[in-house]
């Protein structure tokens, strides 16, 4: 039970609407509890529910792309901004919609939702190398996309020294 909450952040994520990921949740935690006695209780339980939530967010999109939409569902498949949501938040989540699929995903599993790179690679069926080089890329572009005002640059070690010559 203690992974819920993450698992319903990750689930808004994909999801886009709260609705929809609370679904995405329940149908989680009833398919995790059906399958409970196939979990090896050595391995990880939070990585495992993310793989169930991710299949099951997968498995939809399948569907979905053949079902016609009308207005109605177009309508409730797009989340609006919260209005308390901070200009920060909505800059980095504006930068995290251009990455590639895999490097937004990733990215969300590793610093939003804090998952090791081990973990990440377990749910998202790869390699630990390849998952360190996509967080490496989208971490990259997150920088680019928000520019170098959205965060103070670190000083080089030349900047660092020519700074403490100048404070003599």
């Amino acid at each position: 039970m203690g992974v819920i909450p993450d698992l319903r952040a990750f689930a808004r994520f994909l999801a886009g609407n709260p609705a929809e990921a609370d679904d995405l949740v329940q149908d989680t935690v009833v398919r995790a509890l059906n399958a409970y006695e196939h979990f090896d209780l050595k391995t990880n339980i939070k990585a495992w529910t993310f793989t169930i939530l991710r299949n099951i967010r997968i498995n939809s999109y399948r569907k979905r792309r053949f079902e016609e939409l009308d207005e109605a569902t177009m309508a409730t498949m797009s989340a609006r901004a919260n209005q308390e949501d901070s200009l920060e938040l909505k800059e980095v989540l504006r930068a995290l919609e251009t990455l590639p699929a895999a490097q937004r995903e990733v990215i969300t599993l590793v610093r939003a939702s804090g998952l090791s790179y081990e973990e990440a690679a377990e749910i998202m069926g790869c390699k630990l190398g390849t998952i360190k080089s996509r967080v490496n890329r989208a971490d990259a572009a997150l920088r680019a996309a928000l520019g170098s005002d959205f965060r103070a640059p670190r000083p080089s070690s030349r900047n660092a020294s020519e700074a403490a010559e100048l404070s003599l």
